[in-house]
């Protein structure tokens, strides 16, 4: 059996360290620490970014976008969203709804 509706699920983890701003949903926010990663490590985004690439039976986002990849250093988490989406609507593909949780301490 097969539908035409899929749902995926992301999510991703980064922790905290010293010097900011954070960035969560592409957005700089004011504050003394960041989230360390390869990228620019938007836990909001990259947790998207793999729900969409995960419905869509594509893998995840580290596959897309490997860490061991000296492109991606720094790379803006939007433009990975960006490209992972085209890919998801290249196949066919809409997105309908969407829905974020954050745990921040």
């Amino acid at each position: 059996m097969t539908s035409d509706y899929r749902i995926g699920i992301g999510h991703d983890t980064h922790r905290l360290v010293a010097g900011g701003p954070l960035r969560l949903g592409g957005v700089d926010i004011d504050f003394d620490r960041h989230l360390d990663g390869h990228s620019d490590a938007d836990v909001l985004l990259h947790a998207v970014t793999d729900a969409l690439l995960g419905a869509a039976s594509l893998g995840d986002i580290g596959e897309m976008f490997p860490n061991t990849e000296p492109s991606h250093a720094g790379r803006d988490s939007a433009d990975m969203l960006s490209a992972a989406a085209e890919r998801v609507i290249s196949l066919g593909w809409r997105v309908a709804n969407l829905d974020c949780v954050i745990h921040a301490e």
